[in-house]
């Protein structure tokens, strides 16, 4: 059965992390690339392109969702619909901001999920990271708290623990929901 699997959650919260562990241990699932106005990192499943780029691509209809956070444009490419046509499972690092849109676009087969970890950790994480400066870092975490509560219907993976043990919880997730 089809379903999008739409990962939400803070910066730092490991969706990456995630979806490259069920990249490589799970092809069967398929993870999606999003398309970013920014040079990605090298733990990020993203494909760059300028302003420019990324407008012209908009205007063609070559997104079925974008949207912008953080001074970017963000954007899932209509390949995702060919493969839900195939009855694939389709993982995607998502966008609140989206959220609304995917459902209207994507209707029964989305699969909203929320990605968590405890503040402190995600403090960690970023800081790790090292993009940003505290109060850029905090302004996320602040974010964080608010996304957490705006979504009390969504289904949540904590991540925690070891890339292995969320990858196992999706994998549960997934046998729970997607049979047709």
């Amino acid at each position: 059965m089809a379903r999008l699997v739409y990962l939400m959650g803070a910066s730092g919260v490991g969706k990456d992390t995630l979806l490259a562990a069920a990249r490589s241990r799970h092809p069967e699932w398929l993870v999606a690339h999003r398309y970013v106005t920014r040079e990605s990192g090298a733990s990020e499943n993203s494909v760059a392109l300028s302003d420019e780029e990324f407008a012209v691509r908009r205007r063609a209809g070559l997104f079925c969702l974008s949207w912008e956070a953080h001074g970017l444009c963000y954007g899932l490419g209509i390949e995702l619909e060919a493969w839900l046509g195939r009855d694939a499972i389709v993982l995607v690092n998502g966008s609140r901001r989206a959220l609304s849109d995917a459902r209207c676009r994507f209707g029964e087969r989305l699969l909203p999920v929320l990605v968590t970890a405890p503040e402190a950790l995600l403090r960690q994480r970023l800081l790790t990271r090292g993009r940003e400066g505290p109060e850029a870092i905090e302004a996320r975490l602040a974010r964080h708290r608010q996304l957490t509560a705006s979504l009390p219907e969504v289904v949540r993976i904590d991540n925690a623990g070891t890339p292995e043990a969320s990858l196992a919880a999706l994998a549960r997730l997934l046998a729970a929901r997607c049979v047709p």
